[in-house]
């Protein structure tokens, strides 16, 4: 094991993630899958030293990175994600943009979708789910309140969802220094913060529709734009899916 600063070495492993998820997100891209392999051996060599097992792992990975599986990919991945989690955990370091510690996605098919007022486009992306992908999208508004707070209500049933879909359109008008802009509801920049929190980064997706500004606190979330119709992206919708693993052979769409 390398004498290295604890800052530096979580700087080290939050690049290396940050690789991994790029390589989740177009897994055909081979060159992404290397990089983060790569990376992922170099880091956990400075932890743990060059003939630890887990290190020889990576760096087998790394030699055979352009047969490896997607599911295998994503187990090193998400092993790597947890090592980097306890060590910024544990190590009582500040950083820049510290993490915080997400849950386990729930098993199941349960996608949430986060919405305004575009009942029109919500409907769509329902079915889309459903027809296309076999999940079952889980609304606010169709679920009963059961004499429970809103806050309650919407805990209670996105603890259920495994991914989040935010679908962003131009509700509010808001005007700065004179100048008007569109953004989406409050309520859909609030859930879509919980879901970052509550299941991390890769397991949410902004939909944005033309004309509506996104806040910059949000950057880093993976996005997907569209003018008029949401199941134009079908296969962008696909992508985000498949980068977490939520998606098989037999609910895949032909590209």
């Amino acid at each position: 094991m390398e004498n290295i600063e604890p800052t530096i070495l979580i700087q080290k492993f939050r690049l290396a993630n940050s690789t991994g998820v790029r390589a989740l997100k177009d897994f055909s891209n081979k060159p992404n899958r290397r990089i983060f392999l790569s990376s992922a051996k170099n880091t956990l060599r400075r932890l743990f030293g060059y003939q630890a097992p887990l290190v020889k792992k990576y760096y087998n990975a790394f030699k055979n990175y352009r047969n490896i599986t997607e599911a295998e990919y994503k187990a090193l991945f998400d092993e790597f994600t947890q090592i980097f989690n306890y060590l910024e955990f544990t190590s009582g370091v500040e950083t820049v943009n510290p993490r915080s510690q997400v849950s386990s996605p729930p098993s199941g098919a349960n996608v949430f979708i986060i919405h305004g007022h575009d009942e029109i486009n919500t409907l769509r992306l329902k079915n889309l789910l459903k027809d296309q992908f076999g999940f079952n999208s889980v609304l606010m508004k169709d679920k009963p309140g059961k004499s429970q707070s809103l806050l309650e209500k919407y805990e209670q049933i996105a603890s259920t969802c495994s991914f989040a879909f935010s679908l962003m359109t131009p509700d509010d008008e808001i005007t700065n220094h004179e100048q008007p802009y569109f953004q989406a509801r409050p309520n859909v920049i609030f859930e879509s913060g919980w879901f970052v929190g509550r299941l991390g980064v890769p397991r949410i997706c902004l939909l944005l529709k033309k004309g509506t500004i996104v806040h910059s606190d949000i950057d880093g979330i993976s996005r997907i734009y569209f003018n008029d119709n949401i199941e134009d992206k079908v296969i962008e919708i696909q992508r985000e899916l498949e980068a977490v693993g939520l998606l098989n052979k037999s609910n895949r769409i032909s590209k």
